[in-house]
């Protein structure tokens, strides 16, 4: 059982807050947001609402009874209109936050093993014995930018293993869950937060985010960009694995320079979100929680990354990510396959976001909706 400390940090009490623009969402955000109708989001019309109705349903099934969503859910048993039951039963809120970005994520396929040799030297990790999760207060919780890990060092708690300590054997008392064949393939599996390993007999693993060292996530296509390893306008997947096929000797040095290092529990099924449903490509999301609850239906606005094409529709906010961070910020999951692969990698564009918020909480919790 991992060791748990908790903190109250007085000092945060004099940390500013969020302007907020509508004060009936005060309760689930801290974002700033703008009531509006259905008439004024893009594409609404074209929607596939029995499609949309399905996923929503899922989404019930782990958060109807949560206070924002267990009327909502409770009243969805019958429903013979479903584009119906979303206008009657929600009201839109447009971000009207300035910084706004869609990136996309998918489910990677990593070839390892249970024994460690040549072909699969890489520990995939799951949570240390050491690590220390420290909690504070649900008060702070919204001005903590990250988890707060740690371990102990003769007596005191100190900061938990960057990711270059990691890589120089520091867990190496540690048993990993297996190990695996590519070190940036590890990587991308800590980025994406979740994947299926094959293993040497050709069954199946599934593994999700358990944890991580607490450090703050780098990009490292940002870092190459930087560097002119990669020029503006070519960072992808498929781009940063290539450099590193022609330029093997700059692996580690790069990767480094994101400290934040996520550690795996074996799953029964595929891809799960933090929300615990499993993930469904093209309606399933990564959100800031600090602005957008888990479980909320969102309309999204954005271009889909191989066509260039408007992408609009219902997503639901199933995740979180440790690069996901702001109101107008989301990480789109997009499947497992390969195009699921491409779009993830080639994912970047500027988003308008709704929450669609479900009407009784509005008015529970504020006597009137806004």
């Amino acid at each position: 059982m991992k060791s748990m400390i908790i903190f109250s940090f007085a000092l945060l009490i004099f940390a500013g807050c969020s302007n907020k623009v509508s004060s009936a969402l005060e309760p689930i955000s801290y974002g700033s947001y703008k009531k509006v109708s259905f008439e004024e989001i893009p594409s609404w019309e074209d929607e596939n609402f029995d499609e949309v109705f399905a996923c929503f349903k899922q989404t019930c099934e782990k958060s109807s009874r949560k206070p924002l969503f267990n009327h909502v859910c409770s009243i969805s048993k019958d429903v013979k209109d479903t584009k119906e039951f979303f206008e009657q039963h929600f009201t839109p809120f447009v971000s009207i936050a300035s910084h706004s970005l869609a990136t996309g994520y998918y489910e990677p396929t990593i070839r390892g093993s249970y024994t460690q040799s040549d072909r699969y030297p890489y520990a995939l990790y799951g949570i240390p014995d050491d690590l220390i999760k420290i909690e504070v207060n649900d008060a702070y919780q919204a001005r903590i930018k990250r988890p707060l890990r740690g371990r102990f060092e003769n007596g005191k708690v100190v900061p938990y293993y960057s990711r270059q300590e990691i890589s120089e054997n520091a867990l190496a008392g540690q048993a990993p869950i297996c190990y695996v064949s590519d070190k940036v393939d590890l990587f991308f599996l800590q980025v994406q937060g979740s994947g299926r390993v094959v293993l040497d007999d050709n069954s199946s693993m599934y593994v999700g985010y358990g944890d991580q060292n607490g450090f703050p996530y780098y990009s490292i296509g940002k870092e190459m960009l930087k560097r002119g390893y990669l020029k503006e306008g070519e960072v992808s997947l498929r781009s940063i694995h290539n450099y590193f096929d022609n330029n093997p000797q700059m692996i580690d040095e790069v990767l480094n320079t994101n400290p934040s290092y996520i550690f795996f529990q074996q799953r029964d099924r595929g891809a799960t979100g933090a929300l615990g449903v499993i993930l469904e490509g093209g309606r399933s999301v990564a959100v800031d929680r600090e602005n957008i609850p888990l479980g909320m239906p969102l309309f999204i606005s954005t271009r889909e990354p191989l066509s260039n094409k408007r992408y609009e529709r219902v997503v639901f906010a199933h995740d979180t990510g440790g690069a996901i961070k702001g109101e107008k910020r989301i990480d789109i999951f997009f499947g497992s396959d390969e195009k699921a692969k491409e779009q993830a990698g080639m994912m970047q564009a500027q988003l308008e976001l709704w929450m669609l918020v479900p009407n009784d909480y509005l008015v529970q919790s504020k006597g009137a909706v806004e």
